[in-house]
């Protein structure tokens, strides 16, 4: 496929060139859109949904990849951003190739030239605070591998621990792996820990240390040491790209409050398409269709949550179906008193050569954050 897009890169630019979003074109596979009225009445309240387009790859460039993810300039009069992905399709009965894009809708674009820094204030910020405050916030970060995710997750996670440093607050951090449905302590020498219910209920990590951070040098020291005991393995797009998922957990205690908050910042495993996969061995492989699993898992509990929230009836979460989702048992808890605030941040990386992902990484996100 890369070999057709190449090929194809100056008449695809062409294309895109001439293309007019505003207007309905049939190039455009999802038009005409739903009004604005219509995606905000069936949005999840606690549900926050942002994209991060990271730069293009000097790879990309110096192969000849065009930039296929559009943002569309953001309106103010609307409760979402735009963006616009434009595909190569090699129509049968057409003599040259032709133009197939789909435009996708989110509460935020975060386009390649923005920081971490703008980020954390637009959208983890007030999680954060949530989590000072004596309440539960999670944060998630998923795509496709190579898209930023460690990278974005690992300055998220300086910043809040500063923030709530700058605030007074008691901290005490636990960083876990998992590697397929194997739990590892990231703080302890990825010494292996087990996942297990207690006698309540309550999902313990059996074996994991809390470590206490008092200040923000020990906190930044405390956080790499944990991603330098991450499973890391090639792929074609990534030389190191992470095999597992990562939970950063953060308890949260004021000096003047009785209240304990938790903050849970998570790295997904890389979403991976069939040339990620090509020199994969059998371990790589089990562990691939583990993390694959364990997304769709994840996702399912997130919808279900969601609905729990509006119906009379018991809505059934499958947290039991992964090992991800027991360790976050809790947060998708249907009838759990505490209020869970979520931010998904999905990274897309804006080459030609990664639209199909790009694509399958924006559907994902777009249905979290949807009640029905």
């Amino acid at each position: 496929m890369d070999q057709f897009y190449l090929k194809n890169a100056a008449l695809y630019q062409t294309y895109v060139d001439k293309v007019d979003p505003t207007k309905p074109q049939a190039h455009f596979m999802n038009l005409p859109p739903q009004p604005a009225k219509n995606a905000a009445d069936n949005s999840n309240p606690n549900m926050t949904i942002s994209v991060r387009i990271r730069p293009m790859l000097e790879d990309d460039v110096t192969s000849g990849f065009p930039c296929a993810v559009y943002p569309r300039p953001h309106d103010p009069t609307t409760k979402h951003q735009t963006i616009d992905l434009h595909d190569l399709y090699n129509h049968p009965r057409r003599p040259r190739p032709i133009l197939k894009s789909s435009t996708h809708k989110l509460q935020n674009v975060f386009e390649a030239g923005a920081s971490t820094a703008q980020v954390y204030d637009e959208v983890v910020r007030d999680l954060v605070m949530s989590a000072a405050d004596g309440k539960l916030g999670t944060l998630f970060a998923y795509g496709q591998t190579s898209s930023g995710k460690t990278f974005t997750v690992t300055e998220l996670q300086k910043l809040a621990v500063a923030d709530l440093l700058d605030r007074h607050a008691e901290l005490h951090v636990t960083v876990v792996e998992l590697a397929g449905n194997v739990a590892f302590d990231l703080l302890n020498q990825r010494e292996r820990i087990a996942v297990r219910e207690d006698a309540s209920g309550t999902t313990q990590l059996v074996g994991a240390i809390e470590h206490q951070i008092t200040d923000k040098d020990q906190g930044i020291e405390l956080l790499e040491k944990a991603m330098s005991f991450r499973r890391a393995a090639p792929t074609l797009k990534n030389p190191a790209s992470s095999r597992s998922h990562c939970i950063c957990r953060i308890k949260v205690t004021q000096p003047d409050s009785p209240a304990q908050g938790f903050l849970y910042m998570v790295d997904l495993a890389g979403s991976e398409i069939a040339r990620d996969v090509t020199e994969h061995g059998p371990e790589l492989m089990r562990e691939t269709r583990e993390n694959n699993v364990s997304l769709s898992v994840l996702k399912d509990c997130i919808r279900q949550r969601a609905l729990a929230a509006t119906s009379k009836k018991k809505v059934h979460v499958p947290v039991r179906g992964s090992t991800l989702t027991k360790i976050l048992k809790h947060v998708f808890d249907p009838e759990g008193s505490e209020e869970c605030k979520t931010v998904v941040v999905a990274c897309l990386n804006p080459s030609l050569a990664d639209v199909a992902s790009s694509k399958n990484t924006l559907r994902y996100v777009e249905l979290l954050g949807k009640i029905d």
